[in-house]
């Protein structure tokens, strides 16, 4: 074993690497441990059977540690992800640790000290296919292919600064694991990096052409688990770019902060592009999805509050070329807003923790590289229509989700303040509510398939496939079991000062002396100010003048003017109610977990009545109770129905009161809505 000597600036001795023996010690090692793997590994076999078996890579590395000692380690990297196996002085596996595929989000190699600024402006000094390297930054041009000289080309390979020692080259793996702080605490998501060095040659022309290489194939086994819309159609099959719309007054005025620094950062590790979009008015994300062409993009993250989510998924049904659109874009959020129900839904349905880094778990959902059906309920209004993705309100909970924007700079806790109000001064509404129920015969992806149909004859058929697989029972529910213990600390190093270096510095993101400002970061993203804009400018005016008319399925109902037939199965509730509220996610804000049986794309949508007459203790342990999901009886009683359904209608007898559609205040008056089952796509965990 060669123990590392303890150079100044050299990192401390809580922070292990890996680093690869000399070559006639390594060669001893591969004779000793050599598998069919290992030897696929050095050349791609003719013939073979699984398409990533000439990808696998493994090697034998050493960790070097003052406490410690040093370490034999086997690593090996295949479709699963990172495999560690601690060797003893006799070469049996004392201990393995494996770090899942789904946990890593990407990869950097380059030279330690003075080429660390690589990593600050972006730079991996291996990727010549990266859309991020220095030659392609420097002419800007989005579109070059893989001819595009690497840093570890012949051709830049002199370029590079040379400190006239050290030959290693380095290669940095970053992942976010669960972990758990003790037996006590909560899972959560936490940075880490795993660190290879490569020292194995005597120039570092060849050590970086060995990081390279397991860069090469750790980044082909991360685009093997993206969907086909994430992959750019191009021979270095590079990720496709992102389009992100930041409202700047989402919850407490903070969501720039949010995004560059908890946001940028992942989508840099995991060389994502992205076009940054700044909202400056309401509806904004309406008039810029309605009116843009959006082939370059493959996804839309809302950086803000499910507002601006709900703007987005009605600029894209106000297209008129929405049928194409859909299946082609999926939809992310970045919780940023006051009640962000739907990204807790999200990661509640698929078992993700939430509470401890509710930003960092959409961030790493936005660069997934995976998406779900989510269902869209259409509501029409007496004046138009407009599409929701979680839920449609009339009563006590949208009084209080309304009349709190008073006391808005209180954050989430405004909504408590106010339904303690509200409840003291308790108001009732007489109204009609019709409804269809649900077929509870018919599962959720049978009750979904007729409309799926329909859809799938005007999508193409590549997104026809990740729309049947996703339609599967494993897209439903996920759970994300596995962690990483805290005894495998000593292979896997934990935010250094050199992984630091890793979090992008971006410049000012506003430029007062011009209408469009830049910044470049990892991936090689754009800031747009878009202040004026001429061109967006006239496209926003048109749509405005144009959005009475309405694109989207059509409805299957009757027209809201219209008396429902009766020999259709509509069943009617009339009278005084406190409250009625209409929710197709699990969750309406953070802690409040008021639809605990919905899923993402079950084609149902629950609606929750309240009539008057129930005491106000009962009704305080109803609101109490939303917060673990308890709040609804097993079965109906007096006062409290819940009630599956796929379509209602709501018929107000009163002049007065508040309706919300999402969070949203919409015209008073009545109201219906039906559920379009997977009409739309929104990131997963993966």
């Amino acid at each position: 074993m060669i123990r590392e000597p303890q150079k100044p600036g050299h990192k401390s001795p809580e922070t292990c690497c890996l680093a690869a023996e000399s070559p006639v010690e390594m060669s001893e090692s591969l004779d000793k441990t050599t598998s069919p793997s290992s030897a696929s590994s050095r050349a791609t076999p003719q013939g073979a059977e699984d398409p990533g078996e000439g990808h696998d890579v493994s090697d034998t590395f050493y960790t070097s540690q003052r406490k410690k000692g040093s370490h034999v380690f086997r690593v090996r990297l295949d479709a699963t992800g990172f495999t560690l196996q601690r060797e003893s002085p006799g070469g049996s596996i004392v201990k393995e640790q494996h770090v899942r595929i789904s946990d890593i989000v990407g990869a950097r190699c380059m030279r330690p000290k003075k080429s660390r600024r690589l990593a600050m402006s972006g730079a991996c000094a291996c990727s010549s296919g990266n859309p991020n390297s220095p030659a392609i930054s420097a002419s800007g041009d989005h579109h070059r292919t893989a001819t595009t000289p690497s840093k570890c080309s012949t051709n830049s390979r002199d370029n590079l600064p040379s400190d006239g020692g050290d030959a290693s080259a380095f290669l940095y793996v970053f992942a976010y694991v669960l972990k758990k702080r003790s037996l006590r605490s909560e899972l959560h998501r936490e940075r880490t990096v795993l660190t290879l060095r490569f020292r194995s040659f005597d120039t570092f022309e060849d050590n970086m052409r060995e990081a390279d290489r397991w860069y090469r194939s750790l980044r082909w086994q991360l685009h093997r688990t993206l969907e086909e819309i994430f992959v750019a159609p191009t021979a270095d099959e590079r990720r496709r770019r992102v389009l992100v719309l930041l409202n700047p007054k989402s919850g407490s005025g903070d969501a720039r902060e949010v995004f560059n620094m908890h946001v940028t950062p992942v989508l840099n590790e995991a060389e994502v592009p992205y076009d940054l979009y700044v909202t400056k008015h309401s509806n904004f994300a309406i008039e810029f999805l309605s009116t843009r062409c959006l082939d370059a993009w493959c996804c839309v993250v809302a950086v803000g509050g499910d507002g601006l989510f709900h703007e987005i998924v009605n600029g894209l049904l106000q297209r008129q070329d929405w049928a194409h659109v859909l299946p082609h874009l999926a939809l992310g959020i970045i919780p940023c807003g006051s009640g962000n129900g739907l990204a807790r839904s999200i990661a509640h349905c698929y078992n993700e923790p939430y509470f401890s880094k509710p930003v960092l778990g959409a961030a790493l959902t936005v660069i997934s590289g995976r998406s779900s059906p989510m269902d869209v309920v259409r509501v029409q209004l007496q004046s138009r229509s407009l599409y929701s993705f979680l839920s449609i309100g009339w009563g006590l909970i949208s009084d209080v989700d309304i009349e709190s924007e008073r006391i808005r700079l209180l954050g989430y806790q405004r909504f408590t303040v106010w339904t303690l109000y509200r409840l003291v001064n308790l108001r009732t509404y007489n109204g009609r509510i019709s409804y269809l129920l649900t077929d509870h015969q018919v599962s959720a992806t049978q009750s979904a398939s007729g409309y799926a149909a329909q859809r799938r004859m005007q999508s193409s058929r590549s997104c026809n496939t990740h729309i049947d697989m996703l339609n599967g029972p494993a897209s439903i529910y996920h759970s994300s079991v596995e962690y990483l213990p805290q005894e495998f600390a000593d292979v896997i190093s934990l935010e250094t000062s050199i992984n630091q270096s890793f979090r992008s510095r971006c410049d000012s993101w506003l430029s007062g002396g011009s209408r469009r400002s830049f910044y470049y970061s990892i991936s090689e993203s754009i800031y747009h100010s878009l202040a004026d804009e001429s061109e967006f400018a006239g496209l926003a005016a048109a749509a405005l003048e144009n959005r009475q008319q309405n694109y989207g399925p059509a409805s299957e109902l009757p027209d809201l003017n219209e008396p429902l037939p009766e020999d259709q199965g509509w069943l009617v509730e009339e009278g005084e109610f406190v409250m009625m509220h209409a929710v197709y996610q699990t969750h309406l804000g953070i802690d409040c977990h008021f639809a605990p049986k919905a899923q993402l794309n079950d084609g149902t949508i629950y609606l929750i009545l309240i009539r008057a007459g129930i005491s106000r203790p009962q009704l305080l342990s109803f609101l109490y109770n939303m917060s673990s999901g308890t709040h609804l009886p097993e079965a109906h009683n007096d006062h409290v129905k819940v009630l599956p359904v796929r379509a209602f209608r709501l018929e107000p007898h009163d002049n007065h009161g508040i309706i919300t559609v999402d969070g949203e205040r919409v015209e008073f008056g009545p109201l219906q809505a039906e559920v379009l089952p997977g009409i739309a796509r929104v990131m997963v965990p993966k």
